[in-house]
């Protein structure tokens, strides 16, 4: 899975839509998670 460091002046776009997907998948998992908080909480 390791690239070397030359690809990012061959493929800069592919590397700011990675960048794009990895904050997308954060943000779902975070939102995920708070929901499961809120939703946990209300059923105490």
């Amino acid at each position: 899975m390791y690239r070397p460091l030359r690809s990012i002046e061959e493929h800069p776009v592919e590397i700011f839509f990675e960048a794009l997907l990895v904050l997308v998948c954060v943000g779902v998992l975070a939102f995920a998670g708070l929901t499961v908080k809120k939703l946990y909480q209300g059923q105490r």
